[in-house]
């Protein structure tokens, strides 16, 4: 007997981490991937942000479901809802809009004054810039937002600097990847650079001269990435 497929679900046990977990993140590509090739609908189901949303569809997710659109409600609640006729807005295209990714810097640090001695020192150079005190804030504004270039310190609670690179060299492949730290853990630093994660490496504390030096080298070469690509 042959069953009739016309849509395949991506389940919510996927989705909930799907910026934080390689290996979820892997599942859920496959799956649309696999979709695609069968020409059937996929569905992701437990979407609860936008983070979420912006990720699985730019890569192809046809529909989405969870309490990022709405929780359960009552019939009469319910039908209110559709008779709004309410819909998500999306602010442009879906890559992001205004979004310059050739312009676009992210800086990453569990030290907001370090974040805010970067901003003041790297906006002379008119940057569009997003900062994250944490790997996982940054996952989600990457998911949110094209960047092209990813600042990051190495010692952070709950995820180094270069796990949080290497996650987002595995979902956001395209970025030029910088660490930014006075703590060297060689081994580390060695294994992600041999690996593609990191472009560069550079210490605490930095001069300023040569860390710009180095941002605009790394925008350099994310535009010569792009243009072979």
């Amino acid at each position: 007997m042959r069953i009739r497929v016309d849509r395949i679900k991506i389940d919510r046990c996927f989705v909930r981490d799907i910026l934080g977990d390689r290996a979820a993140a892997a599942v859920a590509l496959a799956v649309i991937a696999m979709a695609k090739g069968l020409g059937v609908k996929v569905i992701a189901e437990g979407v609860e942000t936008e983070a979420q949303l912006k990720f699985l569809r730019e890569r192809g997710c046809d529909e989405m479901q969870g309490f990022y659109f709405s929780r359960p409600l009552p019939a009469s609640e319910f039908e209110a809802l559709l008779r709004e006729a309410r819909c998500l807005k999306f602010g442009g295209d879906a890559d992001g809009g205004d979004d310059d990714p050739a312009r676009t810097l992210l800086l990453v640090d569990d030290e907001v004054n370090i974040l805010s001695s970067l901003r003041r020192l790297l906006r002379a150079d008119r940057y569009r810039i997003f900062t994250a005190t944490s790997g996982r804030e940054g996952l989600d504004i990457l998911a949110l937002h094209r960047v092209g270039v990813i600042v990051a310190d190495q010692r952070m609670p709950g995820m180094s600097g270069t796990e949080f690179l290497a996650r987002a060299s595995a979902l956001f492949p395209e970025s030029v990847r910088i660490v930014l730290s006075g703590y060297t853990d060689l081994q580390s630093i060695t294994d992600a650079v041999n690996q593609g994660g990191i472009y560069r490496f550079m210490n605490k504390p930095w001069d300023d001269i040569e860390l710009r030096a180095a941002v605009r080298d790394a925008f350099s070469r994310y535009r010569q990435e792009r243009k072979r690509a």
